[in-house]
């Protein structure tokens, strides 16, 4: 790495303790110039769920063990988008007339799915 303390010492390259669960980040920055997302993150859920949706590694650090500390990824504009947050919204409320509807609906898909098959 290139970036150095204050007292001029190079930063090592394993960092020396595990961090710990209020230590853990993830951050997403936009680069407009190259109009990309780059995401840096040390929380494991974080790190599995970018790697399933295959955006590209750019950067990993290890702890002493080897085990992974964190890694930083890349993906174009589109990838990543803004949502609208309303914590007031309410959510849909089935009465148990339409639940059992909705379980019969199933049943009779998964059983013509299965006939299918045979």
């Amino acid at each position: 790495m290139n970036q150095k303390r204050l007292n001029n010492a190079k930063m090592p390259e394993t960092p020396e303790y595990r961090l710990t669960r209020g230590e853990r980040e993830t951050h997403f920055i936009y680069n407009e110039a190259d109009g990309e997302w780059i995401a840096d993150s040390s929380i494991p859920r974080d790190i599995h769920k970018l790697e399933r949706q295959h955006w590209i590694e750019t950067g990993v650090i290890h702890y002493q063990d080897g085990s992974v500390c964190s890694k930083t990824f890349k993906a174009p504009r589109n990838c990543l988008s803004p949502r609208a947050y309303n914590p007031d919204k309410k959510k849909r409320v089935m009465s148990d007339e339409q639940r059992e509807q909705a379980r019969v609906r199933m049943k009779e898909m998964w059983e013509a799915k299965s006939k299918s098959k045979n």
